[in-house]
């Protein structure tokens, strides 16, 4: 789904790292403190996301100039072809 979003132009990688950074920044979530040691460590997962789906959109941004988009049809948009 995430790649068919992205063909469309729908959401991408760097939408989804745009909005999990102002998440993370509004609610916070690195300055939290007196968190068990598996909520530091799924603190540091989630403040790291940003930077990881960046680097993969980057990755899917490469890989995209080789590969050639095929138009798919989609009944549901009365057989049109994105």
């Amino acid at each position: 789904i995430f790649q068919w979003a992205q063909r469309l132009g729908v959401y991408t990688a760097l939408d989804y790292a745009d909005i999990i950074e102002h998440l993370v920044d509004h609610w916070k979530i690195g300055e939290l403190t007196g968190l068990s040691s598996e909520g530091e460590k799924e603190q540091e997962y989630i403040c790291r996301l940003p930077r990881r789906y960046r680097k993969l959109a980057e990755r899917s941004m490469n890989k995209k100039k080789d590969v050639e988009v095929v138009p798919q049809a989609f009944s549901w948009l009365f057989n049109r072809k994105a």
